[in-house]
């Protein structure tokens, strides 16, 4: 049980570390910064939101308005290409383990989707976005972001 569990979390890790080389890739071919340099950390999140069968559709949307708003980190990043692969992800349990690189239980599938599903990037806009100005997420959402990362800590 351990092992799976461990194994889940390593996929996650390699999944996070897939998604911040196209970042990271970005910004070691230019001096400047890129806006989307650990995007993954909310790309992950929401893709397992979508393999858990939640709505795609409103976060894509907000994910064009920010690639819309900064077209050239967004292709340095190689962003679009890879949430339109995302994008395209089957729904379900054997999508979450596709995700994820890892088998989960019945137990630890449920657990992650309850806090993966409320998930949303709903509030983000592109001003927000290049500050980094996090004054403006609902404590809903706030609280929602944490409870992912505290289960996905919590299959260690």
């Amino acid at each position: 049980m351990q092992s799976r569990m461990t194994f889940c979390c390593l996929g996650i890790l390699v999944l996070c570390v897939t998604v911040a080389g196209s970042a990271t890739s970005a910004q070691n071919q230019k001096p400047i910064h890129n806006v989307f340099f650990g995007f993954d950390f909310v790309l992950q999140p929401l893709t397992v939101k979508w393999a858990c069968g939640g709505q795609k559709d409103r976060d894509l949307s907000q994910i064009e308005t920010l690639v819309i708003a900064f077209p050239e980190d967004a292709e340095r990043a190689g962003l679009t290409s890879m949430v339109a692969a995302l994008s395209k992800m089957e729904t379900g349990p054997e999508s979450l383990q596709q995700v994820l690189g890892a088998e989960l239980n019945g137990q630890q599938v449920d657990q992650l989707c309850a806090v993966a599903l409320p998930l949303n990037i709903d509030w983000v806009t592109p001003e927000q976005f290049i500050m980094g100005d996090e004054s403006d997420i609902p404590d809903a959402q706030k609280a929602a972001w944490v409870d992912f990362f505290s289960v996905v800590e919590g299959f260690q």
